[in-house]
């Protein structure tokens, strides 16, 4: 999906290894999604998996 969206970029980051990260972002379960707009502030999370439908409406909202 990524390679269709050449402005998107995607971070998976271990939670256990950044612990005072997920305290700062308020994270409550794993896995959560955030979406960030340009500037990096956070514009919306999915928690769980999201489907894939619901990532791309989350991006094409923020473009």
């Amino acid at each position: 999906m990524v390679t269709k969206m050449p402005d998107v970029r995607y971070a998976h980051i271990d939670a256990e290894s950044h612990l005072e990260l997920v305290r700062q972002l308020d994270i409550r379960s794993t896995p959560t999604t955030l979406f960030l707009n340009a500037a990096g502030v956070e514009v919306g999370r999915a928690m769980g998996t999201p489907k894939r439908s619901q990532v791309i409406a989350a991006v094409e909202a923020i473009r």
